[in-house]
């Protein structure tokens, strides 16, 4: 979606936006603070970045990514839940 769109993001927002990517779970059952405190952005930041990314609300955004975790899950992909501290944004 985002390399489709050509997206160009803010540096803070492309740190939400791959760790979305990379880590769709820290989406899918975390918060707006915990997002934003694991990316080390706002949350204002977090909001901004699922607007850029074409979602009306980071509820929109939350729902998106428990559907493709879901849809994951259904075709057997493995799917991680270590720290994302370990991850690189």
């Amino acid at each position: 979606m985002v390399v489709a769109a050509g997206l160009r993001l803010p540096e803070r927002q492309e740190r939400v936006a791959r760790a979305i990517l990379a880590r769709p779970d820290v989406v899918a059952f975390g918060t707006i603070s915990s997002v934003a405190s694991a990316c080390v952005v706002s949350p204002s930041t977090v909001v901004r970045a699922a607007n850029a990314l074409g979602f009306e609300t980071f509820k929109e955004l939350k729902l998106f990514s428990r559907q493709h975790m879901r849809s994951l899950s259904a075709s057997g992909r493995v799917i991680s839940f270590q720290s994302f501290a370990s991850t690189e944004p």
